[in-house]
């Protein structure tokens, strides 16, 4: 858990901003912010630019200090934090820095999380830095490697962060991508034991 919690092989953290979110924080405005780097390789996610390697080199980094200041100047109007990906537990100590400079601010902090760093996520949790947290449920364990684009997955990891996030007192939701033919609806409300907010999926080519 150390050297996850104190480096990520790749270069620089933020890769995106979005400056003003109405529907990725619940109920808050928000700055939505986007981190390099995946330990998935989920075939139908929309956002591969921060996933696959060459195309995230290519990406220009946010600096952390624009995103300070602009968070700053706009404190009052903006009250929280969506910090999503790519994977943004990836980032381990140098993420949980960033967000205690935004709980230090007074700035709200949720998490979007595929659950793959149970450990991660317990340590942000203990050290009081979230406020929310959004998990992917990525689909019936059985079919989680196929699902994900990894062969040798621990499932068990999936299982910790569901229990974790469950147990943790933390406002959360979980939620699902109905990958047709591929993701059973039906199936993955009773697997977590919560309710599950479904999102549709729409092809890639058919992004706007």
């Amino acid at each position: 858990m150390k050297e996850i919690l104190t480096k990520s092989r790749y270069s620089k953290m933020f890769k995106g901003i979005q400056k003003v979110s109405l529907i990725d924080y619940p109920g808050y405005i928000a700055t939505t912010l986007f981190t390099g780097g995946c330990n998935f390789d989920c075939f139908w996610c929309h956002n591969r630019s921060l996933v696959e390697t060459d195309k995230l080199s290519l990406l220009p980094d946010v600096p952390e200090e624009t995103i300070k200041s602009y968070l700053l100047a706009r404190k009052g109007k903006i009250e929280g934090v969506c910090i999503t990906g790519g994977e943004p537990t990836l980032w381990g100590k140098q993420l949980a820095e960033f967000m205690s400079w935004c709980k230090e601010h007074n700035f709200r902090v949720k998490l979007d999380t595929n659950g793959y760093l149970p450990e991660v996520l317990l340590f942000y949790i203990e050290n009081k830095l979230l406020d929310f947290i959004a998990m992917d449920i990525k689909n019936t364990f059985d079919k989680y490697p196929e699902t994900v684009g990894v062969n040798n997955l621990d499932i068990e990891r999936i299982k910790k962060s569901i229990e974790i996030i469950k147990n943790s007192g933390i406002k959360h939701q979980f939620r699902s991508t109905i990958v047709p033919v591929l993701v059973e609806k039906d199936k993955l409300e009773i697997l977590v034991g919560e309710k599950i907010v479904f999102q549709e999926y729409v092809p890639i080519e058919k992004v706007s």
